[in-house]
């Protein structure tokens, strides 16, 4: 199935106002998929909806919404319920570097909401939708980090995992109704994420991959039935290579550097 209509005529991507979110937008317009946009910035995602209109000749909605608020996840069901939607995007998520016991409660709660909460109750709410439908397809945004605990990214890193084994587990089960689901395992992705967390792009291991073929990798991942995708085959090979312990050492240590990169760029 290359067609990504076939799935159903309006897609749902959170996160949609930059980076993966953004690009998987476009890339749904692009085959002819109508595109729910869900994000906090109304003015950024009705500028992407026209421009995605006026190019592909789709139907855009636009959803401003915070999903890292525990009534995220319903409002955007809410604003989406008469649609036919066959396709999930779970991408919205975010994150800090930085030491575990150094954060407050009250932000580790948003973004854990963010990151695991908003995820399951959005792929639960459409994999019965899909199911009663007879058919459909999920992605779910998880990231490369979540094959491991990650210093300096602890929170995010378990969050993620939630995400990666919810979708694995997600595609075995709902296989027999005709839903596919794949996690998405994003790393080195040129994306603004790279500049938000403070890492330094000359010291990443490799370039990063441009978030257009990250997706068109996600895309032929989902359509030929894969659980997972770690896009950039040279991110593959590295995972596979590196030693556990080595990697989460070397992370930690990019981060906890990325870290101190915020620390200074707030008191400067």
């Amino acid at each position: 199935m290359a067609d990504l209509t076939a799935y159903g005529p309006w897609a749902v991507i959170t996160g949609a106002s930059s980076g993966i979110g953004r690009a998987f937008a476009g890339h749904c317009a692009a085959q002819g998929l109508n595109v729910v946009l869900a994000a906090r910035s109304t003015s950024v995602l009705a500028d992407l909806g026209r421009e995605l209109s006026r190019a592909h000749g789709v139907e855009h909605r636009v959803v401003t919404v915070d999903l890292s608020d525990p009534g995220g996840a319903a409002d955007l069901l809410a604003a989406s319920a008469d649609l036919d939607v066959g396709l999930l995007v779970s991408n919205a998520g975010g994150g800090r570097p930085g030491r575990f016991l150094d954060q407050d409660i009250p932000d580790l709660h948003r973004r854990l909401t963010l990151n695991t909460t908003t995820h399951f109750e959005l792929a639960h709410a459409f994999g019965r939708r899909f199911a009663a439908r007879g058919g459909g397809a999920m992605v779910l945004v998880s990231a490369l980090g979540a094959i491991h605990g990650l210093p300096n990214m602890a929170h995010e890193s378990a969050a993620k995992s939630y995400v990666r084994n919810l979708g694995e587990a997600l595609h075995h089960e709902l296989k027999p109704a005709g839903v596919k689901v794949t996690v998405m395992l994003p790393g080195n992705v040129d994306t603004p994420i790279i500049e938000k967390f403070g890492l330094d792009r000359t010291r990443l291991p490799i370039k990063p991959l441009p978030v257009a073929t990250a997706v068109r990798q996600t895309v032929h991942a989902l359509n030929a039935g894969r659980p997972t995708v770690v896009p950039d085959r040279r991110l593959r090979a590295l995972s596979r290579l590196t030693p556990r312990g080595l990697s989460i050492k070397l992370n930690g240590r990019l981060l906890g550097e990325a870290a101190a990169n915020l620390a200074g760029a707030v008191q400067g």
